[in-house]
């Protein structure tokens, strides 16, 4: 049989065991929490680009961006130390200047790299390994490459270029502006994204870092909460400082609150919380605060239409127990309000009472109806008769009828188509010829008679009114006229005026808008009923500049006959047909035009006091 024998550790192998294990994972936590170190920068031309390899002995988490300074690229590198890179290094070549490494204060393992480029460029990182590489185009040899290719292109002359000093740039140093003191910057608009355009590339950059780096390009003071937190990583090209930091807090739901040139940055869950606790203290401060009564004098506003603008904005602000403790009074015969509040809404009081009590706008109208009238006239007309007596018992002439007076004789016409002509119209030519015996006669006359009347009305009502208050003026008759009924016989009248009724309304652009209505109404002819009453109206709705003239409406009517009285079949022969027939020609035109003019009346406003 064999025996085993169990053989139990001692308890300082046990502590051994222990104190290995403890350094073992002290290694491994250190080697896990270890900063990156710097360990290599190098500048090298590759196939025409620039490279600016940063070295380092683990990975590294990076931050590129272009302040507003176009020869200046600045990396921020996060976790990290300098190690041997601790001073300036001068380069001078492929585009690059200097390369200034430097520790960030204020923050725990960050290292800034400031590269001055002797021309602007974008640079392109990439990450390979342990190494960071920063491309760009190396701006020596595209310069070389275009004196190449013009120096190839064919020339029409030759011009011998004047010599030019190159002197090594300068660097210049970007003051902000508060720097100099000119003007704050700007860290709200309301007129959309308006900051500083800047270029960003990050990767897994703590927000604080980004929130850091936005403050100092935009030059606001950004507080952030502690309970922000995270890594963010984006890429962003030429874009306004504002517009990157919105698109970062929506990511992250997060919102800011913006006091002058502060901005404060917390989640909005916290954001809304203390929105609330500062509605909740300021109810608190209204419910606990003394009554005051004030006494505030209207110039203007009726007291009536104030006392419910102040109720609803108490009602509004005070979740109903403000509103319960507000006691308004009114004085019908001054004018005036009593109200006991606390002084909190008395300011806010004062001001809307101030803003709605201001003395209406007036508007004057000024409209003129002009009509014009026009009537032409014109006649032509023939007399003639002829006597021819062949024998004694032989005649040839006309009828009976009397030739008239201004005919060399009585003989009977055979032609009576004569103008109205008469005393004061018209006139006429007579001709005669009686021949040796009083055997044959003849006697004729041409009559002619041309009109033209011409006539213009113009009538011009005018009104003052409040803005957007109905107005009217009319002036005229009553025309009487008779009705027949069961009743008997009755007299009505009719208006026959001329009227303006209009409602402007005043446009912030300093215009006027207006619903107008215009009306001339006048007796015209008779009838056995009695007279016509002839109607010219418009009615519209337009807007007009103060103080210009519109032509709101016209009516243009034109009344053209033509009269020929004449002997059939005679008097349609060419030429020899005017012998047997007369023309009357009548044109009657009539025109309306309204035009309207507004003109909006400045009065000074009186200040409201409360008292």
């Amino acid at each position: 049989m064999i025996k085993t024998k169990r053989v139990l550790p001692s308890p300082l192998g046990n502590l051994l065991c222990l104190l290995f294990f403890a350094f073992l994972l002290l290694a491994i936590v250190r080697l896990a929490f270890a900063s990156s170190e710097i360990t290599g920068i190098d500048v090298r031309e590759v196939d025409g680009s620039t490279e600016i390899v940063i070295n380092s002995t683990s990975p590294l988490n990076y931050t590129v961006y272009k302040p507003s300074d176009p020869y200046l690229v600045v990396v921020e590198l996060q976790d990290a130390e300098l190690g041997k890179f601790a001073e300036k290094m001068m380069i001078d070549r492929a585009g690059v200047m200097e390369i200034t490494p430097s520790m960030v204060e204020g923050m725990e393992n960050v290292v800034r790299l400031e590269i001055s480029l002797t021309v602007p460029a974008d640079v392109k990182p990439m990450q390979k390994d342990n190494s960071l590489i920063l491309s760009f185009v190396n701006p020596e040899v595209a310069v070389a490459v275009a004196e190449e290719k013009a120096t190839e292109a064919p020339t029409v002359a030759e011009v011998e270029a004047p010599e030019i000093d190159r002197e090594p740039a300068e660097a210049i140093e970007v003051k902000r502006p508060q720097e100099l003191g000119e003007n704050v910057p700007v860290c709200d608009s309301e007129e959309g994204y308006v900051g500083e355009r800047i270029s960003l590339d990050f990767q897994d950059a703590e927000l604080v870092h980004i929130f850091r780096l936005i403050a100092d390009v935009s030059g606001c003071n950004i507080v952030v909460s502690p309970a922000v937190k995270g890594k963010f990583s984006m890429r962003l090209k030429d874009v306004p400082w504002d517009q990157a930091l919105d698109i970062i807090l929506r990511n992250y739901g997060l919102s800011k609150m913006v006091d002058g040139n502060i901005i404060r940055i917390a989640p909005t869950a916290d954001i809304a919380k203390e929105e609330q606790e500062i509605a909740r203290k300021k109810e608190a401060e209204l419910q606990a605060g003394d009554l005051i009564t004030k006494v505030y004098r209207l110039n203007y506003t009726s007291a009536k239409d104030a006392k419910k603008i102040i109720e609803d904005i108490s009602k509004r602000t005070g979740t109903g127990g403000v509103s319960q403790r507000t006691a308004i009074s009114i004085d019908d015969r001054t004018n005036t309000m009593l109200i006991s509040d606390v002084e909190a809404m008395h300011q806010e009081y004062d001001r809307i009472l101030k803003e709605i009590d201001r003395p209406t706008p007036q508007v004057m109208i000024d409209a003129r109806i002009v009509e014009v009238n026009s009537d032409f006239v014109r006649q032509f007309g023939i007399q003639w008769g002829a006597d021819v007596r062949l024998s004694p018992n032989a005649r040839i002439g006309g009828l009976d009828l009397t030739a008239g007076e201004g005919f060399a004789s009585g003989n009977p016409l055979l032609v009576n188509l004569p103008a109205a002509v008469g005393s004061g119209a018209g006139g006429a030519v007579g001709f005669g010829y009686i021949g040796a015996g009083a055997l044959r006669a003849l006697d004729l006359q041409l009559s002619a008679m041309e009109s033209l009347r011409e006539g213009k009305v113009i009538s011009n009502p005018k009104i003052i009114t409040t803005n957007n208050q109905k107005a009217e003026i009319k002036q005229g008759s009553k025309i009487p006229y008779q009705t027949v009924s069961a009743e008997g016989t009755q007299t009505q009248f009719v208006d026959a005026t001329l009227s303006l009724v209009v409602t402007p309304t005043i446009t912030p652009d300093n215009s006027v808008s207006m619903s107008v209505e215009v009306t001339k109404d006048e007796p015209g002819a008779s009838t056995p009923a009695g007279p016509i009453i002839e109607k010219k109206e418009a009615k519209t709705n337009v807007l007009i500049r103060n103080t210009d003239t519109l032509v709101i409406g016209g009516i243009f009517k034109t009344n053209t006959r033509t009269t020929k009285n004449m002997v059939p079949l005679l008097g349609k022969i060419p030429v020899l047909g005017w012998l047997f027939k007369n023309k009357d020609r009548l044109e009657n035109t009539t025109e309306l035009l309204i035009f309207i003019t507004p003109r909006i009346i400045e009065q000074p406003a009186e200040v409201m006091e409360g008292e």
